[in-house]
């Protein structure tokens, strides 16, 4: 498979990928779920999560199918921008790194939502009371791997803006809009480490990804639009 089919299944991978994260804040929206995150603040919160059980694992589920095809557009962004070297390197390790991490992440939640509703009905009122701490402790963890996740992937982000600056492969406005969808996205990966310290700013981080969901989906576009790395010699470097 040479550069130039990589790229265009990078693409659609992309595409694939925003499409099913779209379906999930599309559910989550529906059903008045609220932001990413699980309440499970206290026990009224917990019966209400229970009860919307089947849409949070709907949502859980199409988030993981999100993180799983968005590793194809690391792959493609690489093989689109590797004339940049170093740069397009170091923007794959980070990239893909975080969505390693994002994709783990996802896939504890879809677990804690598939198993925690049906225990926390079944138990009684002593184990009820043991089972409460034990689920913000995993809500908890999750939101850190979430944060550590975005972070990366904002500078993964970043990187291969600047890759696709200094190498011309598409547009400086979709290489600047690049640098916006990092920023937004280390801002979130910020405000949940902090959380809930930084509860202040969960609105704006959460508004502010809608950058980076932007960046996919013009990335995709990119990918599949046929203007790729593919059209340089493999032996150009920039300088």
């Amino acid at each position: 498979m040479n550069n130039e089919a990589i790229v265009k299944v990078g693409g659609a991978c992309t595409l694939v990928g925003v499409s099913a994260g779209l379906a999930g804040a599309a559910v989550g929206a529906v059903y008045g779920l609220g932001s990413q995150e699980i309440p499970l603040g206290n026990s009224t919160e917990i019966l209400a999560f229970i009860q919307k059980g089947p849409a949070y694992l709907v949502r859980e589920w199409l988030f993981l199918a999100y993180a799983v095809f968005v590793v194809g557009e690391g792959v493609g962004l690489y093989y689109l921008t590797r004339q940049a070297r170093n740069i397009a390197l170091w923007a794959f390790v980070a990239f893909s790194t975080g969505i390693f991490i994002g994709i783990v992440q996802d896939a504890a939640s879809v677990a804690f939502v598939r198993q925690f509703p049906a225990d926390y009905a079944a138990a009684d009122a002593a184990t009820r009371l043991a089972l409460e701490p034990l689920a913000r402790t995993v809500s908890a963890t999750i939101g850190v791997q979430q944060a550590v996740a975005n972070v990366l992937l904002g500078v993964g982000g970043v990187l291969y803006s600047v890759a696709i600056l200094r190498t011309g492969v598409a547009s400086k406005s979709f290489g600047m809009l690049g640098v916006v969808a990092a920023i937004a996205s280390i801002f979130f990966g910020v405000v949940t480490a902090a959380a809930p310290h930084f509860s202040r700013f969960e609105s704006p981080a959460e508004h502010s990804f809608g950058f980076v969901v932007l960046w996919d989906i013009l990335a995709a576009i990119v990918m599949l639009g046929g203007r790729n790395g593919a059209s340089v010699p493999e032996s150009a470097s920039v300088t």
